[in-house]
């Protein structure tokens, strides 16, 4: 089941403060409607009841995939004492790893990196490689753009996809571009920096190490771009 709480929410529009029933945990494997609340993100959408305004406005929340083992912590610390969030987190990273040794458990503190997250959890890939393809295909892709000198800004890229028929990993690369980007790359590709590339042992499991994101890819790869 899945718990909820009590957030404090400002419209956008009117200024409105009101207090609104929000989720705290979800169980995708118990509440599996819920599932693609999460992933199209309506599940921090509100509305105002004085105005009537829509407007999105992500909060804290944990994600729990039994089937898939994994549970992704959303910490944006808005609208609750940082102390109280901190020791929550704390508490629930080690009650999941006493009762279930082998869940990957990841913080992060961004909704994109959040859905991210899930999505490569739930295609069973490693995400400290799709981290590091990541932030390859960004510099990849900004080093094109000033090549070419396309007025194009490059701000991020994100896993999109796993083909699994045409055995290819596709990515997302967002920015100013008035038309969607993807890049793709062969799964093998992808096996390759798991299993046999220099940074295979970057890409194990490691105890304690909840943040995998850009910053972790930036630093993994710094001994690789120094040569």
């Amino acid at each position: 089941m899945a718990m909820k709480k009590i957030v404090a929410q400002t419209c956008p529009n009117c200024g409105e403060y009101f207090d609104i029933e929000a989720f705290e945990v979800i169980n995708v494997t118990l509440d599996t409607s819920l599932r693609d609340e999460v992933l199209n993100g309506r599940i921090f959408d509100f509305t105002c009841p004085e105005c009537r305004y829509w407007f999105r406005n992500p909060y804290s929340m944990v994600y729990k995939d039994m089937e898939k083992e994994f549970t992704i912590i959303l910490d944006l610390k808005n609208n609750e004492a940082l102390k109280t969030e901190n020791e929550a987190k704390e508490d629930l990273t080690r009650e999941t790893l006493e009762l279930f040794p082998t869940y990957r458990i990841r913080v992060v503190t961004d909704m994109t990196d959040f859905i991210e997250k899930i999505h490569i959890f739930s295609a069973d890939l490693n995400d400290r490689v799709i981290a590091y393809l990541d932030h390859k295909i960004k510099r990849y892709m900004i080093a094109k753009m000033e090549k070419e000198k396309s007025p194009i800004q490059i701000n991020r890229v994100v896993f999109d996809s796993l083909n699994g028929n045409e055995e290819r990993v596709n990515f997302g690369v967002f920015g100013s571009s008035p038309t969607p980007i993807i890049m793709n790359m062969p799964l093998r590709d992808y096996e390759y920096l798991l299993k046999k590339s220099p940074l295979k042992e970057s890409f194990k499991e490691q105890p304690g190490e909840y943040i995998v994101d850009k910053d972790w890819a930036e630093e993994t790869d710094r001994p690789i771009s120094s040569y």
